[in-house]
């Protein structure tokens, strides 16, 4: 993460800085004055990538549009100016700078009488508040440049979209267009009463002793975070869980800043935000008894399960759907009811669908019944899509989706509390506290982002066999980690010793052949 000379003059607001602003006062001060340069995470460059691609998509549809293109903001919105003049009935990211602020429109159409519609296209496939802000600031700017503005659309993603894999994206079934006008209309007042409040904020220093908040990570971890977090203190209270901001609020204005400071049988709160309190002010775990019932109860075989998926905004292959979790690979221990223990993985490290082999492998690994344990099942839970997606595997993708399941990780969220955790969202955080192992904070495939990186790296063109089945091992590794690791949780939560398997019987003996009879001697 690379720190940006500061402005040497003052400059425009633009939609990121508009963002920072309405996320905390105080990160669209640094963002100002110190903005950061840091490489993207691998999830998100794939996500500003397919929102990349969506615009080249939706500007296919108007074959009349003319690109503004220049190489300022001030030359761009003087080209829109006289692209506008001369009547030019598409503009493709017409800009504008009016009040302090300067904006960009995807797609702009220009009707006879003046007026204008506005077009943004984005990755999702719902209407989101942010995106109707989005367009209520640039509907505030281009009101202010004088142009009167009709209508406003958002072009979004259609979640109903199937693919064809080989095919090109037809625009008009992959994309939908919502009329907005009226959600953005509302908005524009809401623009024009913040504007002032976020010039005062950059104007004024003092906004750097704001206090972290929940809205921190709210919708996206702020990039000044790991600044923030190293100034505040080492107990935030945005690290209560299940904490809502009037709770936040009023914790603040009783001068509490850190969770030391609660009292754990405050009214109001939580079971959870209780436990957590008390763990924390006696230094110790606390453990609930319902984990071990619970644990105890689950019928073997038992199956410590990992999986691996990628999310992918558009789809790339047969019957696939946008924004599916595509499953890459699996791994599983499985404890037999006479204690013998089996372990089976498989891992798909090319370009190539994933999911027919993915469903097969598992589907026979898990077919002899038995309970689930996962971290997390969101992974696990995902793959009900597959019934859709990939009929031809019905049955395999059954024997996995109708087996019962256990989440370890909802589970020890509301009965295992640690002073080291303020919740179970990281395998290899919670096992470092739980079991004394750090060994997962080295694993080379760890995270959803590490993964993306691994599966482009065995996706490139020209890639040797032997480096694909490397490729593959790595991800593999990582996930034999986490089952090995459920396993142990299990039997330390749930009080269960390790049991020898019995011994193969002997096979039977049948009745003993006599000898054959000596030859005589010659």
């Amino acid at each position: 993460m690379k720190k940006q000379d500061p402005p040497t003059s003052p400059r425009n607001l633009d939609k990121h800085l508009f963002e920072a602003g309405q996320q905390c006062h105080k990160r669209l001060w640094l963002d100002y004055h110190e903005p950061i340069e840091a490489e993207p995470p691998a999830t998100r460059k794939a996500m500003s990538q397919a929102g990349q691609q969506l615009v080249t998509l939706a500007r296919s549809v108007f074959p009349k549009g003319v690109p503004i293109e220049a190489k300022t903001v001030a030359k761009a919105a003087e080209v829109t100016k006289e692209q506008l003049a001369a009547g030019t009935p598409v503009l493709f990211g017409a800009t504008f700078v009016a009040d302090g602020i300067e904006v960009r429109s995807d797609i702009l159409v220009l009707h006879k009488d003046g007026q204008v519609d506005l077009y943004e296209v984005k990755s999702g496939t719902k209407i989101k508040h942010r995106y109707v802000n989005d367009l209520a600031l640039q509907v505030h700017v281009v009101e202010a440049c004088g142009i009167s503005v009709r209508a406003a659309f958002l072009l979004h993603v259609s979640p109903k979209y199937v693919h064809k894999e080989g095919a090109d994206y037809p625009p008009m079934q992959l994309l939908r267009s919502a009329d907005v006008t009226n959600k953005v209309k509302k908005q524009v007042e809401q623009v024009r009463i913040r504007l002032p409040h976020f010039r005062n904020a950059i104007a004024d220093e003092n906004v750097l002793q704001l206090p972290m908040g929940t809205f921190c990570t709210l919708p996206f971890a702020c990039p000044h975070l790991p600044r923030c977090t190293k100034e505040g203190p080492a107990l935030p209270l945005r690290e209560l869980p299940e904490l809502t901001r009037a709770q936040e609020l009023e914790l603040y204005q009783e001068g509490i800043e850190d969770l030391p400071g609660v009292d754990h049988k405050r009214p109001g709160l939580t079971f959870k935000q209780r436990r957590t309190l008390a763990c924390i002010q006696q230094q110790s775990p606390i453990v609930e008894p319902f984990v071990r019932e619970e644990l105890r109860q689950c019928a073997p075989p038992l199956h410590f399960l990992a999986v691996a998926t990628l999310t992918e905004p558009l789809p790339r292959f047969e019957g696939q759907r946008p924004w599916r979790q595509l499953p890459y690979a699996w791994a599983a221990h499985t404890l037999h009811k006479d204690g013998r223990l089996e372990t089976a993985s498989f891992a798909h490290a090319d370009r190539t669908d994933p999911r027919p082999e993915f469903a097969a492998t598992l589907g026979k690994h898990l077919e002899i019944g038995g309970t689930i344990l996962c971290w997390n099942d969101t992974a696990l839970d995902s793959l009900h899509a597959l019934l859709e997606d990939l009929p031809a595997a019905k049955a395999a993708v059954r024997s996995i989706t109708n087996r019962q399941h256990v989440d370890l990780m909802q589970l020890f969220d509301a009965g295992v509390f640690h002073p080291a955790l303020r919740g179970h969202g990281d395998l290899a955080a919670s096992v470092a506290a739980l079991l004394d192992d750090p060994s997962g904070i080295g694993l080379a495939v760890r995270t959803e982002d590490d993964l993306r990186l691994t599966i482009e790296k065995a996706s490139a063109p020209r890639v040797r066999s032997t480096t694909k089945e490397k490729i593959a091992a790595e991800v593999k590794q990582g996930l034999v980690w986490q089952t090995e690791r459920l396993l142990q949780l299990y039997r330390k939560y749930g009080e269960v010793e390790a049991q020898r398997p019995k011994p193969a019987a002997p096979p039977a003996k049948g009745p003993v052949k006599a000898l054959p009879k000596p030859l005589p001697e010659a």
